[in-house]
């Protein structure tokens, strides 16, 4: 017999086995993509759709008929082969994701299947070990984000309750300048309504207006960024308000986080460092009086180098509500000790000189640097309360 021949009596022989006699769909689909082979005839889905099923993919692109018909015709394919007690010489393949039938010997039919075991067998060794890994990690991330990582009590109330995130702004004016030309300005005694009045009733001839707008430094995007960062990971939230507009209700209602420079506080100015027994502002920074001594700590600059000071300050405002302020009249300052208390590691080590884990104090920073990255921050002064 030609190899044709045998073909066709291969392909009768697989019609009339119970598994396709009573199929006729996947008899014809098999007899059809049998002639395609012969006539050495590329065939793919849409082929075969409108040929032999007569289906119109203009109306229905995604038309997925083909696609489970090849599917199951390669089941009963495999099913035949290995159920079958009859010889076979040649055997009709039709490769995973391929429309295209082969014809092929059964000792490579053979050769595939035992092929295909092994590596499925090897896959489910592997994946087995990948999984186990995959869980033990995830165990581990959890162990370590719950215990290890988790934040200190100072920072608890702020992502567990409504807390909000106060900026610290300056009032911005208009003035006309010498030549009649109205320019924004600012004026260090005027940071609210009611020091502009007090001021243009002082001084009834300057010729200055309130704007729409406030003026805020560097350090606001990059503190920002720092607390976004920390309560993102901490699964906290928190609502920003500008310093201009904080009001009574909204410390009576909400924890406050504070950065910025007391300069430019308003209604802050009454909060921080309310409780202090040792610590003042003063000038450009603060002052330290403790056992008739008094030190003030005031920017410094030097031969490359500036020094300045930053308080953070951890108390109780309001019942069951809690105040952290990240105090400097510069932004370095501020923007130094905000990066610290949201690094996990650096906040421990600071902790371990709380005593008894209090949770309100008054800890004074020496910031060393000019540039807002590679910056020394170093505690020089610390007062603890008894909570």
């Amino acid at each position: 017999m030609t190899e044709k021949q045998n073909i066709e009596a291969s392909l009768e022989q697989v019609c009339n086995d119970k598994l396709f006699a009573k199929s006729t769909t996947y008899s014809r689909l098999l007899k059809y993509l049998v002639k395609k082979a012969l006539l050495s005839e590329d065939v793919n889905e849409n082929i075969i759709g409108t040929e032999l099923f007569g289906i119109d993919y203009t109306k229905d692109k995604n038309n997925g008929v083909v696609r489970s018909y090849m599917y199951k015709l390669r089941k009963k394919l495999k099913e035949y082969y290995l159920d079958s007690n009859q010889e076979h010489k040649i055997v009709f393949f039709l490769k995973k994701g391929h429309y295209n039938l082969s014809f092929i010997s059964v000792s490579d039919y053979h050769s595939i299947i035992k092929s295909r075991t092994e590596t499925i067998s090897i896959s489910k060794k592997k994946l087995k070990v990948l999984v186990g890994t995959i869980l033990f990690l995830t165990f581990l991330f959890v162990i370590i984000n719950l215990v290890i990582s988790k934040p200190h009590a100072i920072w608890k109330p702020f992502f567990s309750n409504s807390t909000l995130v106060v900026i610290s702004d300056q009032f911005m004016l208009s003035e006309t300048d010498s030549l009649g030309v109205r320019r924004g300005t600012m004026y260090k005694e005027i940071n609210s309504n009611k020091d502009f009045i007090e001021y243009t009733n002082k001084h009834p001839n300057k010729n200055i207006t309130l704007t729409d707008y406030t003026l805020m430094s560097k350090m606001a995007p990059y503190g920002i960024k720092l607390l976004s960062e920390w309560f993102v990971l901490n699964k906290g939230d928190y609502t920003l308000k500008l310093e201009s507009k904080l009001t009574f209700d909204d410390v009576q209602n909400h924890n406050i986080l504070f950065i910025g420079q007391y300069k430019t506080m308003n209604l802050s100015s009454l909060l921080f460092l309310k409780d202090s027994k040792v610590f003042t502002t003063y000038r450009d920074g603060f002052k330290y009086v403790s056992n008739n001594s008094s030190k003030a700590y005031n920017t410094k600059f030097g031969a490359g180098l500036k020094v300045e000071y930053a308080m953070v300050s951890s108390t109780s405002l309001s019942p069951g509500k809690r105040a952290l302020y990240f105090v400097s009249n510069n932004d370095i300052g501020v923007i130094a000790t905000v990066k610290n208390f949201t690094n996990i590691e650096w906040l421990n080590n600071f902790l371990e000189q709380i005593p008894n884990n209090a949770q309100s104090f008054n800890a004074l920073f020496e910031v060393s640097g000019l540039q807002r990255t590679e910056v020394s921050c170093k505690l020089v002064e610390l007062e603890v309360f008894n909570d």
